[in-house]
């Protein structure tokens, strides 16, 4: 009777195929993991106080740091939220727009005016929030308002900016000016805020059509230098677009889901389970085909380097940013005291979002931050979220 060698190897290639998922498995859980859709805490704070009111005669000033806003639906709850806000203390506020204020690619030229309109209600539904009351805003620009390394992404940037200064008083409310990088400093109520545009750094074409005062990375160190050490005793905030150190898709965050059924990015329906295919993207967008936008790029990773041993001589108490849409509050994952990225502006934008060991918050939900200085010299961060009765942290950084 004849062997049948079929048989014989079926059990080896069945245990092959059982080892080798094993191995892709363990993989895919080691780079990927699960999405903190439900708030995450690190245990130290677990268990602390949740919301902290504050009174008009406590407040001294109030920062609400809100990014990633550029495509607000009908009726945005984020941005109904940041109104509410606003309306608290009017007086005593600042709400700072911390880039890509215009989704896709900032404002169109006239031979769009249908891209225009839309373009311009965009930026309108954030300005709204603050036209009208006692208090300021400040927008910063992204990638997306530079038209994602367009040729023309300057004459795009200048456009959002005039188009900002018509609707609101003065000239303070589009910083950098001119499509140059900073730093600007503005000193508010014993806070002084310095504003990057950190997408001059990344931004592949030529950025210049008017030269700026400031025209090379070194010379904006300098000057970033003298801003921080010139600061005296007041409290100093660092806002630009691309945070310096964060746990979502630009920090090379992706969940198992993302390894496994890649369409679902695409579509929620699409529970195709494509292993092995699916993981292509994400280890390739972090080993291969790097792009500038992602923190591991050479680039972006100069970038963070500079600016992080510019800030080691006199640390900032925060750097804020958006960029990744989530939630993330971290203590000392940057030379900065504490790493904000607060670039969940728009509820249909909320991406995916881990946690580092720096990591003391973490959320896959739209809302924002509040900065709150009261005159007693302490300061306190709170994280606001649409459709809570009270915010989800409440943690003093002073």
């Amino acid at each position: 009777m004849g062997i049948n060698r079929s048989n014989h190897f079926r059990p080896k290639i069945l245990r092959r195929y059982l080892g080798a998922l094993s191995i892709y498995l363990l993989l895919i859980f080691t780079l990927g993991g699960c999405s903190h859709t439900r708030p995450y805490y690190r245990k130290d704070i677990a268990t602390a106080p949740r919301s902290v009111d504050v009174s008009a005669d406590q407040l001294r000033a109030r920062l609400l740091l809100i990014g990633d806003a550029g495509s607000p639906r009908e009726g945005e709850p984020v941005l109904q939220t940041l109104a509410e806000w606003v309306n608290m203390y009017p007086q005593k506020t600042m709400a700072v727009f911390l880039g890509d204020n215009i989704y896709p690619d900032g404002i169109p030229g006239v031979k769009d005016p249908a891209g225009q309109e839309e373009a311009k209600a965009r930026i309108s539904a954030q300005v709204n929030t603050v036209k009208g009351t006692a208090a300021r805003a400040l927008f910063i620009p992204g990638n997306h308002d530079w038209a994602r390394g367009h040729p023309d992404g300057f004459r795009i940037l200048k456009r959002q900016e005039d188009f900002v200064n018509i609707l609101l008083p003065g000239t303070d409310n589009f910083l950098p000016r001119d499509g140059c990088p900073g730093p600007v400093a503005l000193d508010w109520e014993g806070v002084r805020i310095i504003v990057l545009d950190t997408q001059w750094w990344l931004h592949r074409l030529d950025r210049f059509e008017n030269p700026c005062a400031l025209n090379d990375s070194t010379a904006v160190l300098a000057e970033l230098t003298r801003l921080l050490e010139s600061a005296g005793d007041r409290e100093v905030v660092v806002v630009g677009h691309h945070p310096l150190a964060s746990r979502g898709p630009h920090g090379g965050f992706f969940t198992w889901k993302d390894h496994l059924f890649p369409l679902t990015n695409l579509s929620n329906a699409a529970w195709l389970p494509l292993p092995v295919i699916g993981s292509l993207y994400p280890i390739g967008r972090r080993y291969w085909f790097k792009t500038r936008q992602d923190i591991f790029s050479q680039t972006y990773g100069d970038m963070i380097n500079r600016l992080n041993r510019t800030f080691s001589a006199r640390k900032p108490l925060i750097y804020a940013a958006g960029h990744d849409h989530s939630l993330q509050v971290m203590e000392g994952a940057s030379m900065a005291e504490y790493t904000l990225v607060s670039g969940a502006g728009s509820e249909a934008k909320a991406t995916e979002v881990g946690h580092k060991k720096e990591t003391l918050f973490a959320h896959q939900h739209p809302g924002f931050m509040v900065v709150d200085f009261l005159n007693d010299g302490r300061v306190l961060l709170q994280v606001a979220e649409p459709g809570a009765n009270q915010t989800l942290l409440a943690h003093w950084l002073r």
